[in-house]
Formats: C-alpha cells, structure tokens, sequence
C-alpha cells in the first residue's frame, strides 16, 4: 500500500513536470525578439555599456564564477534581473516541483510564495537559465490562452540556488558577513561555521575580502586594483605584466597575511578581521 502511494506521489509530481515542460514549449515559440533585444539593451546598460563584458558577466553566472574585479557589475546585473523576474511572474504565475535532492518523503509540490522555494528556483533561473525567462516573459500569444502564462514551470537546485545569492546578490553577500563565526544550533553539539558556508559556495579568502572592501569603502581603491581592472576591461593581455600582478589577476588582490586595507570604515576593518580569523580556522 505504501509503495502504491508513494507512485502516486512521483506520477503527480512527473505530470506537473510534463505539464510544466509542454506549456513552456508552446510559450518559447512565441517569444517576441524585438522584446527580447530591448532586455538584452538594458542588460548591457547595467554593466556600462560594454558588449563583451556582458557576455562574460553572463558566462561566469552561468559557471558560478566570482570575479572581484567586476563584483559590482556582477550584482547590478543579478538585481536588474531579480526586479525584471518579479515584475513579469508576479503572484502565483509560476511553480515548481521538487528534485530528486529532497528525497521522496519532502513535498512533491512548492508553493510560489514560500521563501524556501523563492531560493531555490529564482536564483537558478537568474543565473543559468535567463534566455530562457526573458522568453517567456515576452511571448505573446493569443487571449483565450493567457491562462497559459500563469502556468509557467521553473526548476530549481538548492546548491545553485545557495551558490548564486552568495557570489551575485550584494543583500545576501553583506548579510553573510556580518553571520557569526560559529553557530550552534540548541541541543547540539557541533555547529556549522561562517567558514563552512564559504567553502560550500566556493569563495576564497580573497574574494571575501575584495566583498568586504567593495561594501565598507571609504575612498578610493588601490591604484593596483584600478589599474588590473581596466586592463581586464580593454581586454588586454596580462602576459607581458610582472608575475606578482599575473597572480593577482588570477587570485585576487588580498592574501591573508596582508594588513587591514585603510580605505575601509572601522565597521569594515571589524568585519575584514573577522573574515580573516574565519579562514584562519582549520
């Protein structure tokens, strides 16, 4: 009887997967490509006007690679898109169902409001599947089948999800920093670190780091950083530079036994101290 139950389950989650994945179909069809280039234009206004560097913006979303050299164009880009999201799949337009990462005994059905479900599908569709969103945001279709539009199936990934707020969401990456060291759930005898979080996401020391400066800045940034920066954007070769500022180019700008940068508020020196004693930690 159990196992009766439990195909149910799995064949009501393939059919809203089925579904989903149909009713999509029949709306990619219909995008509307002038639309579509209108977005792209605006996308490409919000990292500066540069073609290139929204293409590789774009490449390293869908990679989850950080870039602190560009860190801010980066979470321009993701916040024009959450807003663009929200305004096009507002209320209950879209859904989701679960993966195979929740095992079978979770929901098989996420209700769009939830704030889980908004964190694991949103960012997802943000950062790996945005042709796609833009898309089925623009396509037009006939009124007797707008109903269609309110129906429009997402997937989702908790990693991804997890990923993707972490490295391109400037709220959620100001937030991590300013999480304790060490929290021990009640009734607990081992805890999850700041540290732990890091290395799930895949960021450095230097890359927090470039985060803590980017946020506390009190004046200007190192000549350095300037200078490696508007190489990078002139897409020029980083061959012919010194060795030290190839590494940099590669690895960031900080190291952990360097000193607190000076150009940060004393708030972002506390924090730039914290951060260093995280990855202290072994």
């Amino acid at each position: 009887m159990e196992e009766n139950n439990n195909n149910n389950m799995m064949s009501y989650r393939q059919k809203c997967i089925d579904f989903g994945v149909h009713t999509n179909k029949f709306l990619l069809a219909k995008m509307d490509t002038r639309e579509i280039e209108k977005m792209m234009a605006e996308q490409i206004r919000e990292v500066g006007g540069s073609q290139w560097l929204y293409k590789d913006i774009n490449k390293n979303m869908k990679n989850g690679i950080f870039d602190p050299f560009f860190l801010r164009e980066h979470c321009n880009l993701y916040s024009w898109r959450e807003t663009f999201f929200d305004a096009h799949f507002a209320g209950n337009s879209w859904f989701t169902v679960e993966s195979d990462q929740y095992g079978e005994e979770e929901e098989d059905y996420f209700s769009w409001d939830d704030p889980f479900t908004r964190f694991i599908t949103i960012p997802v569709q943000l950062t790996q599947h945005f042709d796609s969103v833009l898309a089925l945001a623009t396509a037009k279709i006939e009124p007797e089948l707008q109903w269609l539009k309110a129906k429009v199936y997402f997937t989702n990934d908790e990693i991804l999800g997890n990923e993707a707020e972490s490295k391109y969401n400037l709220e959620t990456m100001i937030s991590d920093l300013n999480e304790p060291e060490l929290v021990i759930p009640e009734g607990f005898l081992m805890g999850h670190s700041l540290r732990d979080h890091y290395d799930q996401v895949d960021l450095s020391f230097s890359d927090v780091a470039h985060i803590v400066v980017e946020v506390y800045q009190k004046g200007p940034k190192k000549l350095e950083e300037l200078s490696i920066k508007a190489i990078l954007k002139n897409r020029i070769s980083i061959k012919q530079l010194p060795p030290s500022i190839q590494k940099k180019v590669v690895h960031g700008m900080y190291a952990i036994k360097d000193s607190t940068p000076k150009n940060i508020t004393d708030e972002g020196k506390l924090i730039y101290e914290k951060i260093k004693r995280v990855f202290s930690k072994k």
